[in-house]
């Protein structure tokens, strides 16, 4: 793809559908801060901002949920985050399984890989995590918001760094036989912010069997679920039509809205 901009343009000068802004940083803390500030910078200011993605090459505090740490090294993984308008009423509670479902769709065709999601969001490649994603909104007073979507991919880590950093149970791209061409440069940043692009197509239509062609849960499996302090436990019922995750116990079944699969 060319650019205007001619051979320096960033990321090669690719464009993307629906995203109007790409802020590539070498190195920040947190892509998510980042555009965490952005939002309140355009809320304080009062103007409206278009989809926005922030990428970093290397990042060196990023968050995941429940307080976790998702840090990037060197090359060996990439960091983006969207900034987009959060659609107001029901559908809110849709975005992070979608975007999710989305996400697997996108670098599973990307790269070549059977990508698996588990509920809500985190991406894994034959049982080992390959991404993590974190979603927070930003309601404002008169009902519409933006949402922040952090991605963090481990590209071309390898098995003795991811070890070091005790992530037994993490992989890489390139871990996982992915080509090198398709390793290269800015093209796993540009696959990612891509698939970003592709979350703002509209709607995912019916999320529980879209959920069930990309997840790695299987109808029966024993699930563990902590939200804060609250841990549920129970067997893997599917999500309802909202992306809820239903866990059956002795005490009916259990539909819960967010959370982290910590025993599956």
């Amino acid at each position: 793809m060319t650019s205007p901009l001619g051979p320096l343009a960033p990321l090669g000068g690719a464009r993307f559908g629906r995203v109007a802004n790409v802020v590539l940083l070498e190195e920040t803390a947190s892509t998510n801060d980042v555009a965490r500030a952005l939002v309140e910078k355009m809320v304080a200011e009062d103007t409206d901002l278009l989809p926005t993605c922030v990428a970093a090459r290397r990042q060196t505090a990023g968050r995941g949920r429940a307080g976790r740490s998702w840090s990037t090294t060197g090359e060996g993984a990439v960091a983006v985050s969207l900034v987009a308008p959060w659609p107001e009423g029901p559908g809110r509670i849709h975005v992070p399984v979608a975007t999710g479902i989305v996400l697997a769709r996108s670098l599973s065709a990307a790269f070549g890989l059977d990508l698996r999601l588990k509920w809500p969001n985190d991406l894994f490649c034959r049982g080992k995590k390959l991404a993590g994603i974190l979603v927070e909104g930003r309601a404002l007073p008169e009902g519409a918001g933006y949402v922040v979507v952090g991605v963090g991919l481990n590209v071309s880590t390898t098995r003795s760094e991811l070890d070091a950093l005790g992530l037994a149970a993490a992989t890489s791209l390139a871990l996982e036989g992915v080509e090198p061409a398709l390793l290269s440069g800015d093209l796993p940043l540009v696959a990612v912010i891509s698939a970003l692009d592709a979350t703002l197509e509209g709607e995912v239509e019916d999320l529980p069997a879209a959920f069930a062609a990309v997840t790695l849960h299987r109808e029966g499996d024993p699930l563990e679920v902590r939200d804060g302090e609250r841990v549920v436990s129970g067997r893997y019922r599917g999500l309802t039509k909202d992306g809820l995750l239903r866990l059956e116990a002795d005490g009916g079944v259990a539909e819960l809205i967010s959370g982290d699969v910590t025993r599956f």
